[in-house]
């Protein structure tokens, strides 16, 4: 499965891509929505996306993505993670090997643990899973002057997925 989701503020508008593909690249949930500060709210179309991955690895480091406003017009981001958080290394999403959403380990448990996201080990355990990261994105409308926004940036490529070279669970990013 590969999963992108994006919610972003700006300054005049706010807008949220959410997109899901199989390994081949078929595409089973496609919405990206610009929500205006006056309320309107347009379709930016079928994105074409870019993820930049760290190389030797699945984390990403940004992407590019192209969509289009009703009236034809392009509309481009330029998005970077600030900061990424794989959720499955401690928070209990997916396959979270040291703890799992519901899992009881009895009456007044208390644990806390620190991850050293340098460490192999830990990298190695990012790729199985999705990652959120602090996102910065800059926007161009057309010819405008690029804005900037900040949000979510919620990206995983779990398995293979074709179109970004992934062949199985194990490839990683040239």
């Amino acid at each position: 499965m590969w999963w992108l989701y994006l919610p972003i503020a700006f300054d005049d508008f706010a807008v949220v891509l959410i997109i899901q593909e199989e390994p081949n690249g078929f595409r089973s949930l496609n919405d990206c929505t610009r929500v205006w500060r006056d309320g309107r709210v347009e379709q930016l179309g079928w994105p074409r996306v870019k993820i930049h991955y760290r190389s030797g690895t699945r984390i990403p480091t940004g992407a590019t993505i192209d969509a289009t406003a009703p009236d034809g017009t392009p509309v481009h981001f330029e998005v970077e993670s600030k900061l990424p958080v794989p959720i499955h290394v401690g928070g209990g999403y997916g396959g979270d090997s040291d703890w799992l959403h519901g899992m009881w380990k009895g009456e007044k448990f208390v644990e806390r643990l620190t991850y050293d996201m340098t460490d192999p080990a830990i990298i190695a355990r990012s790729g199985f899973g999705v990652i959120d990261h602090v996102g910065r994105a800059m926007c161009r409308d057309g010819d405008a002057e690029p804005v900037e926004g900040w949000g979510l940036y919620e990206h995983g490529a779990l398995g293979r997925h074709d179109p970004s070279g992934f062949a199985d669970w194990l490839t990683v990013a040239r």
